[in-house]
């Protein structure tokens, strides 16, 4: 799944090709060193589950990106933020530190340094997992059974400000999205949208087309593309999948998820 857009928060979604063994990917990729610009550099730190694993990432990305990688230790990644400028931070889930896990360790970065990009990497993908990745304030989720070309992918786009998820947390996602019974689009932090928008939304959400949608709510396609255009722009998305996103994300923060809400009707 890749969200992106000229803006951060308003990303579009693509799945990326079907996974590979990052291990597989890592003996059999051939580097090469790639001269890039000064203006072109990136500083990328690594807390990884053990020296060896972020080392050979770090490696990885100064031959092939040419960008500045480095690992550092958990307990040390904090106070080096404080000190120096970095774009990019990559935390393995099973990473220990005092906080706790690496899910910790990255909510601590995204409440304390919100401009640094955050990659998490997940030995173990499930629904679990990685809507915890994305609510810890990851931008990118990648599975270790991936391979290192889908590894230098997710970088790059999120280092641009996008969002990065390989098919199988992209499939993870959507599977969660659908165990919830309703969409929290009502509650008092959410945007305010009229019925219609409700009703419009709700379908959309479930993949249903325009044309159904109207059909369904005896409305003109026109009409539908109109209360889905208002609707994006309170929720802050741009396209349905983004609102899929978007909906799974509030539902899981929603203190009374999994209680049926009513369908709104209109009077």
């Amino acid at each position: 799944m890749l969200l992106s857009s000229s803006q951060s928060h308003h990303p579009s979604f693509r799945a990326s090709e079907p996974p590979k063994r990052l291990s597989a990917g890592l003996s059999r990729s051939v580097v090469r060193i790639t001269q890039k610009s000064p203006a072109s550099r990136y500083s990328v730190l690594i807390v990884d589950r053990d020296p060896m694993s972020g080392d050979l990432l770090a490696n990885a990305l100064v031959h092939e990106k040419g960008c500045a990688a480095t690992t550092i230790a958990s307990s040390e990644l904090l106070s080096y933020l404080s000190k120096d400028t970095i774009d990019l931070v990559v935390i393995g889930a099973e990473a220990r530190s005092d906080l706790g896990n690496g899910f910790d360790l990255a909510t601590m970065v995204d409440r304390s340094y919100p401009q640094i990009g955050i990659v998490m990497l997940l030995n173990v993908t499930n629904q679990e997992t990685v809507i915890k990745a994305f609510l810890s304030g990851a931008r990118g989720v990648f599975s270790r059974h991936q391979s290192m070309p889908e590894f230098f992918d997710c970088i790059e786009h999120v280092r641009k400000g996008c969002i990065w998820a390989g098919r199988q947390e992209t499939n993870s996602l959507i599977d969660a999205f659908k165990s919830i019974p309703t969409f929290n689009l009502v509650s008092d932090d959410a945007p305010v949208l009229t019925t219609r928008e409700l009703q419009v939304v709700h379908c959309a959400a479930r993949g249903k087309t325009n044309r159904a949608i109207a059909n369904e709510l005896n409305l003109s396609e026109h009409t539908v593309k109109n209360y889905l255009f208002r609707a994006f722009e309170k929720l802050g998305v741009s396209s349905r999948g983004e609102l899929l996103f978007y909906l799974t994300l509030q539902s899981h923060n929603s203190p009374g998820r999994g209680r049926p809400e009513a369908n709104p009707q209109l009077a």
